[in-house]
């Protein structure tokens, strides 16, 4: 029987909400100054993952990322390491690289002037050098930008303000390492461009209040969306949730990750949902105060004991689908709130005790950007 409200009887779960309702002003979605401030004070003061390894999983491949306004080459080293820097011309600015691929002579040359860049951001040769201010040319590298290889993933930070990664995670973060996710093979990726703003977005996937309005005939049925446990661990947060027909009967270990979908949020923008075999991750990345794309992927591990290769391949085609079911239910109330946002009608949002995820995301940004609290 799929849960409703209108069974009044709070659930056990329910009576642990960890915070009482609050308000939030709707400027907090819509001032671009807001907007702006969160992108300086927020996602560059913060860990994010960027790539799967497997991305540049060989000597001298490349990618480029690009979000929040910058461009960062991602390289793997002839020794195995990962480098990554600022897809800039230390010359005149022009963007160095595009794509991705493997560098086969292990240098990036600038389309303009022709300065040479080697694997790791550092520059080999410039045209004319006698021509410079030698002082200038000693040690000329495209800035460094910082990061680690972790859970199958590189992550990168903008500041040298932020702990290391795994201090930054946390609590979170020692639940994600019992996954093993370095086993964990990115299956499926998608994204989509949704117009609201990115906090919106990330409101949207961070409560199960909605799944039996928005989700009744894709996720209703799956999770038991009442009985999830909610934990708040600043500036991120998590909660466990039962699959019915599934933890019941999952052999209890202690170990929630095993009979539960667990469902963590790294601030500020990336969800990880994890079964105990797979997984659904994605971020949030701002384009404009109102738009927002959301990258999507598909992680699995290896196939269930007893299972064969071939049925596993069937059962994660079958879970990817289902994911963009889902995601495409939850696009159409996002992409909605561009009719309405300027509306004189929408004012603030409520929380109620069941969005205390919310809440506490945006307590975290207030606190970062020296706001006070919602109320």
């Amino acid at each position: 029987m799929t849960q409703t409200r209108s069974e009044t009887a709070p659930t056990p779960a329910e009576q642990q909400y960890p915070l009482p309702p609050s308000l939030l002003d709707k400027s907090v979605y819509t001032d671009p100054d807001r907007y702006r401030r969160e992108l300086t004070e927020i996602f560059h003061h913060a860990w994010f993952p960027v790539h799967p390894s497997s991305d540049v999983g060989h000597p001298r491949d490349y990618v480029v990322w690009d979000q929040l306004g910058q461009s960062v080459v991602i390289t793997r080293l002839p020794d195995g390491t990962v480098s990554a820097w600022h897809n800039v011309c230390q010359h005149r600015g022009a963007r160095l690289v595009n794509g991705s691929g493997n560098c086969g002579n292990a240098r990036f040359t600038c389309p303009w002037h022709g300065f040479v860049y080697g694997l790791d951001g550092a520059v080999g040769s410039v045209p004319l050098r006698g021509s410079f201010d030698a002082s200038e040319l000693d040690g000329l590298r495209a800035p460094a930008v910082r990061n680690e290889e972790w859970g199958g993933w590189i992550w990168l930070c903008f500041s040298d303000d932020v702990p290391p990664l795994r201090e930054y995670l946390g609590e979170i973060g020692d639940e994600l390492a019992g996954y093993g996710l370095e086993g964990f093979t990115t299956k499926f990726r998608t994204s989509v461009r949704l117009k609201a703003n990115w906090k919106i977005v990330v409101d949207a996937f961070n409560e199960t209040w909605h799944v039996p309005f928005t989700h009744r005939d894709t996720l209703a049925g799956l999770v038991m969306w009442r009985d999830a446990i909610l934990k708040i661990t600043p500036p991120h947060s998590w909660m466990t949730l039962p699959i019915r027909g599934f933890t019941d009967k999952a052999i209890r270990n202690g170990d929630h990750r095993a009979s539960h979908l667990c469902h963590y949020l790294a601030f500020p923008n990336t969800i990880f949902s994890c079964f105990p075999t797979h997984l659904q991750m994605w971020s949030a990345w701002p384009i404009s105060v109102g738009e927002t794309l959301l990258c999507a992927y598909e992680v699995v591990g290896p196939p269930p004991d007893g299972m064969p290769a071939e049925k596993w391949e069937r059962h994660n085609q079958r879970d990817w689908d289902q994911f963009l079911e889902v995601l495409a239910e939850d696009s159409v109330v996002i992409d909605d709130f561009a009719t309405v946002i300027g509306s004189l009608g929408f004012t603030r949002n409520m929380f109620n005790t069941a969005e205390s995820r919310l809440t506490a995301f945006h307590e975290e940004i207030a606190k970062r950007l020296g706001e006070g609290a919602p109320r």
